[in-house]
């Protein structure tokens, strides 16, 4: 992967961010694996071909340096812990950040946005977190809880004082406990992916259908009704005549706002998308319409 430096930054901080391939060959992790198929296999193909700039993945800086401060924390606990098994023909990796053997707890330390926390979008690290507890029962290793370490980096004191909804620490928990059914579930999605990805590994790019709606992070179109001096909606809408019906009895400085859907991780968080098909003719399509 090529990094770019618009900015002219630091070498140091150009050093920091520049990645190595995240899998070795022959090995998919988990973090990897709860992507789509199609993105998967693009960023694999064409690694040496994918450019970001520094500036974009600086925050990477910071998760760094957070699980450099963290390795040490609890004298019983074990850090950076590396497990694989094997699937088919692929080895499934992860690297757990804390272990506690003794109460069998799973800790990752993320750094994330309050948005994700409001939303509550935490299905991307609930199965990083039970393909770990997978990991360590494949090893024979004791699993009860799965907990997520969020610090907020761009929280607000003064948006959390204003508004209860709003988290009320800069810092979030995630977690859940490890179940047999719920290990039993994992067990067949890692089952189905890696299959996936061995029966689509020589297909051509064009070729691999396009990850799915969740794994494009992806939100439907909505009819906003809006009214004069608000930022906020007052009410959001699948459909247009429903929308229109609500606003019947409304005052005249009330209106309608069409707000069009879009693939969240394909706009702004895939770097591959250059090279996907469905990219380059759904999504731009539809950020063309909408602009025109």
């Amino acid at each position: 992967m090529k990094i770019t430096n618009e900015q002219n930054l630091p070498y140091g901080l150009v050093k920091a961010v520049s990645p190595e391939p995240h899998n070795a060959q022959g090995c998919i992790s988990a973090t990897t694996l709860i992507q789509g198929i199609k993105q998967i296999l693009l960023t694999q193909r064409h690694w040496d071909e994918l450019e970001d700039d520094v500036s974009n993945r600086i925050w990477a800086v910071f998760g760094t340096a957070v699980h450099s401060l963290l390795e040490s924390e609890g004298e019983n606990d074990f850090t950076e812990i590396e497990m694989k098994k094997k699937v088919g023909s692929i080895f499934v990796t992860g690297k757990i950040d804390n272990y506690n053997m003794a109460e069998g707890i799973i800790c990752d330390y993320k750094t994330t946005s309050v948005y994700k926390v409001k939303a509550e979008e935490f299905n991307d690290w609930f199965h990083q977190g039970m393909i770990y507890a997978w990991l360590l029962k494949k090893n024979n290793l004791p699993v009860a809880k799965c907990r997520f370490i969020a610090m907020l980096k761009d929280y607000s004191l003064s948006e959390a004082s204003r508004n209860s909804a709003y988290p009320q620490k800069p810092v979030y928990v995630y977690e859940f406990d490890v179940t047999d059914a719920r290990l039993a579930k994992i067990e067949e999605f890692i089952a189905t992916k890696v299959s996936e990805y061995e029966k689509l590994i020589k297909v051509p790019d064009d070729e691999i259908p396009a990850c799915t709606e969740q794994e494009r992070w992806a939100k439907k179109s909505v009819f906003a009704v809006m009214k004069k001096g608000r930022k906020t909606a007052v009410k959001l809408f699948n459909l247009k005549e429903d929308a229109e019906s609500y606003m019947t009895d409304l005052s005249k400085d009330h209106f309608l706002e069409y707000r069009p859907g879009e693939s969240t991780r394909c706009k702004s968080y895939c770097l591959c998308a250059k090279f996907c098909n469905y990219y380059n003719t759904v999504e731009k399509a539809a950020t063309l319409n909408m602009v025109a």
